[in-house]
């Protein structure tokens, strides 16, 4: 039973980092339409600035250093829908997806030129204390990775729910026209949730770095799992994007720990992933918005 809720520990506390970057994807694409593939390469270099030019060339303390860090990811978020994803957008989902790539294949690249292709051990921003819960026992680091995941997750929901902001965002994703008629800011909402996207990213890779070891595309293979978790709610929930990243981390390591044929977690995932698909096939979808 003690290994058992060992899994399952193991598999929430990865879980968190899937459903992180999920909330990520669904977030940018409930108001834009686009997939950001780019989503774990922007969180490994705000993890690999955090670690080689905040701590380790200007010692910055740890705090200060996260939030910064944070907020590059929000800046390359809004500036990846700026300057590379808003010019192609008019033009569907094959030249947005071709270009979410192409910044994919460019930021693994610059993370490479900055700083080397070395993995390295990064230390985590909280301790590595264990919490026994039962027989079984939990990392000071893992609880704050699912609090980080919960606050998100609320802070989100309120933000869409309760506030001027998130009704635009519900007006955008409904008819970008008629927002724009009644004076919304289009452009500028849009480029917010990016940003938003960008900072949940960044949150990602710095609490993914402790989990396992991080380089230059690891994130990217997290953010094709976190693609099963946002098709689960149909790119457009963020509670269920939060709970299939849940599922996807018990999956992942339910099926590691008790199978010992290698793969058998992203089998599994992809099964999961094509299930989902046809079961919501019936479901209405988001439309895909030409006008913006």
């Amino acid at each position: 039973m003690s290994k058992f809720l060992g899994y399952v520990v193991t598999g929430l506390a990865n879980g968190t980092i899937y459903a992180l970057v999920a909330l990520g994807v669904v977030i940018t694409y409930r108001v834009s339409r686009v997939i950001n593939l780019a989503q774990g390469a922007t969180g490994v270099l705000a993890a690999f600035l955090f670690h080689y030019t905040l701590m380790g060339k200007f010692g910055m303390p740890v705090a200060v250093a996260t939030v910064t860090a944070i907020l590059f990811g929000a800046v390359l978020g809004a500036g990846v829908e700026r300057f590379a994803v808003r010019p192609v957008r008019h033009r569907g989902a094959l030249a947005t997806l071709t270009v979410t790539t192409g910044v994919l294949l460019m930021f693994s690249e610059l993370t490479v030129q900055i700083w080397g292709p070395n993995n390295p051990p990064i230390a985590s921003v909280f301790s590595d204390h264990v919490v026994h819960i039962g027989n079984t026992g939990v990392t000071v680091h893992q609880l704050a990775t699912a609090a980080a995941v919960v606050l998100l997750s609320g802070g989100l929901y309120l933000l869409l729910a309760r506030t001027w902001f998130g009704a635009g965002v519900t007006a955008i994703a409904q008819d970008p026209g008629a927002a724009r008629i009644v004076g919304l800011p289009v452009n500028g909402i849009i480029t917010a949730t990016w940003a938003i996207g960008g900072a949940s990213a960044a949150l990602a890779g710095l609490m993914y770095i402790h989990l396992n070891s991080l380089d230059q595309i690891s994130l990217t293979f997290v953010l094709i799992s976190s693609l099963v978790a946002a098709a689960l709610g149909g790119f457009n929930s963020l509670p269920l994007a939060g709970a299939g990243g849940l599922a996807v981390g018990l999956i992942f390591s339910l099926s590691q720990g008790y199978a010992s044929t290698a793969g058998i977690g992203e089998l599994l995932v992809f099964i999961a992933l094509l299930v989902v698909l046809v079961a919501r096939s019936g479901k209405p979808q988001l439309d895909v918005v030409a006008e913006f």
